[in-house]
């Protein structure tokens, strides 16, 4: 009996993730489907666009085998330090003092906004604060669309990376909050520095969102190094086409054309 439940454990399992990876492919190929043509075979369209893609990068000392073109140069006190970014699922714990920067894409053109906080182990949280946008990035143009890319911090920031430090002895997460708005929030002052939210603001955006999402990863792309072309989007230098990587993780909102898209990231803070 055990071995037959066993087996049949072991079978569903397998059929879980073979839909998780058809799954994820359909929406690899929604996103891409809105990205402008490469050079391959043009993908058909599609209609469904409540995609949002995010990438967690890690910053690693480079090595002798990474190009030269997607190093980052670093000034850090009087010394200056070549660091290359590489993908980390958003599973992976974060270490104390790790550098890291976030990536996003949305399949729908709109407005983008993301929100922090801290998360503790008696089930409290920090106050919340608007990290994007910020007249430091961009002007605080926060218009998005498949094939651009928000990178938070910005490559041009100083420093152009999140350092991880907990803000409590007792503190497990560090919640972001993704939204993507059809059209710019009204009466929002923004400034260089992050906004701190009131509990009523945070409210009324997440009750004017759809939040009901669906999250597939790429475990395949773990690891890998940040492209030249990935590079240059996350500048604005470029738009990311056809032919180019797909984020590391990938969220389904069900939502329908004009309404706006909601979803939270937790990334755990290992001890």
């Amino acid at each position: 009996f055990r071995r037959v439940l066993f087996r049949s454990l072991t079978l569903g399992q397998e059929a879980q993730q073979e839909q998780d990876v058809r799954t994820r492919e359909i929406w690899d190929s929604g996103l891409l489907s809105k990205r402008p043509v490469g050079k391959a075979k043009p993908l058909p369209p599609t209609h469904d666009d409540g995609l949002v893609g995010i990438t967690l990068w890690r910053l690693r000392p480079s090595e002798a085998g990474d190009q030269p073109e997607v190093r980052a140069l670093i000034h850090e006190g009087n010394e200056t330090h070549q660091w290359t970014p590489e993908r980390m699922s958003i599973d992976t714990p974060l270490r104390e003092g790790q550098k890291v920067r976030i990536s996003i894409e949305t399949a729908r053109t709109g407005y983008l906004y993301v929100i922090d906080y801290d998360e503790y182990a008696d089930g409290s949280k920090s106050n919340s604060y608007l990290i994007f946008p910020t007249l430091k990035t961009s002007g605080g143009d926060n218009r998005v669309s498949a094939g651009t890319v928000a990178e938070i911090p910005a490559p041009d920031d100083n420093p152009p990376y999140f350092t991880v430090k907990s803000s409590r002895s007792d503190q497990t997460n560090e919640t972001l909050i993704v939204l993507v708005r059809p059209k710019p929030i009204e009466n929002l002052r923004i400034s260089r520095d992050r906004l701190r939210l009131s509990a009523e603001q945070l409210a009324t955006w997440k009750k004017q969102s759809k939040t009901a999402s669906h999250r597939r990863e790429a475990p395949e792309q773990d690891g890998k190094p940040c492209t030249v072309a990935e590079k240059m989007a996350g500048k604005g230098d470029r738009i990311l086409t056809q032919d180019d990587p797909l984020p590391e993780t990938l969220y389904h909102v069900s939502a329908k054309p004009g309404e706006s898209l909601m979803v939270e990231l937790p990334l755990q803070i290992s001890k």
